[in-house]
């Protein structure tokens, strides 16, 4: 009994502190997250979007909540939101959380649902994680957007020398990281600087934690996502290609953005499974120069890229304003 009240406790108690941290990040926004678990400087894209494309002009009383899956939903009537929106940050579909999936989607209470799974719904909108990390900035414009791809399209942004092996950023030792971390180090030296197969510190000591600078260090970069399913792609993949490293990948059922993305750049890695064909591959680029640089270069967004991208930004602009509107 006095076990179950102290596991009570340190759960609320968690909860608070959460709810504090995001409460101080936003301070002094009309866009306020809730529910939020680890608060990140890129958490702040969505109250960026809204606030510096100028979406709440003329409404300077409206209060706006993001909310995501680390509290109980029913928490939210304390916080006299006039919009409520729901983000789902992780893969809803994998055991132990399949309980969030879409369950918001017919709320009255809640304005909008975004997510990654391909489905038609009024409350509902498929905005990828990754567009809201580290590549793409809420205030960009269509400009913006197609000059950074021609950037990482470029065949400057790819190089042999002067780079490590590969790099390996994990916290948690999901199924088959142990394996591929184990397969690769056959070819070369692999450079982790997460909490997972800890081996290095330059991330911190030489980049002062900049990850993207610290990826264009090396040549190789394995970015399997924590849990596969189709649609389910987070900023891993997109972080490796603009630092102009071939990513070695799993993620999506093994075809990620497909709309957006070159697959023939892109090495598929089956986690848990021997990956013969794509070792033997990344073995010979590696000792090859001018194979490397050949597969590198390759385009890494194909023709069209930006319009997709761009009408994400529309798409939840345009929903947001009618959303507004009705306030």
């Amino acid at each position: 009994m006095l076990e179950r009240i102290h596991n009570k406790y340190k759960y609320w108690a968690k909860i608070l502190e959460r709810r504090r941290i995001a409460s101080n990040a936003t301070k002094g926004h009309q866009v306020h997250m809730y529910n939020w678990c680890n608060f990140w400087p890129q958490d702040m894209w969505y109250i960026d979007f809204i606030e510096k494309r100028g979406l709440l002009q003329g409404k300077p009383k409206i209060k706006v909540g993001i909310y995501s899956i680390f509290a109980p939903m029913w928490l939210r009537i304390f916080d006299n939101s006039d919009i409520r929106i729901f983000q789902a940050r992780e893969n809803l579909h994998k055991p132990g959380m399949n309980n969030w999936i879409h369950q918001f989607i017919d709320d009255s209470q809640i304005n909008l649902s975004i997510g990654f799974d391909y489905i038609t719904h009024p409350q509902y909108l498929r905005i990828p994680f990754w567009l809201t990390w580290s590549i793409f900035s809420p205030t960009d414009t269509f400009n913006d957007i197609k000059r950074k791809i021609s950037q990482m399209n470029a065949p400057e942004n790819h190089s042999y020398i002067n780079r490590n092996f590969a790099a390996f950023l994990s916290s948690h030792d999901d199924i088959g990281r142990k394996l591929i971390y184990e397969q690769m180090s056959t070819i070369g030296q692999v450079h982790c600087d997460g909490r997972l197969f800890h081996n290095n510190d330059d991330l911190k000591t030489l980049y002062n934690d900049d990850k993207l600078e610290y990826l264009k260090h090396y040549r190789f970069n394995i970015t399997p996502e924590n849990t596969n399913y189709n649609g389910y792609v987070t900023e891993k993949l997109f972080e490796a290609i603009f630092s102009g490293c071939i990513p070695i990948y799993h993620g999506s059922d093994n075809h990620p953005e497909p709309n957006v993305l070159n697959q023939d750049a892109i090495i598929f890695i089956e986690m848990g499974k021997e990956n013969t064909q794509a070792l033997d591959l990344i073995q010979e680029l590696n000792s090859d120069e001018k194979k490397y640089m050949e597969f590198a270069c390759q385009p890494r967004f194909i023709l069209g890229a930006e319009d997709i991208i761009w009408g994400y930004y529309e798409q939840l602009e345009n929903k947001l304003k009618e959303i507004i509107k009705e306030i």
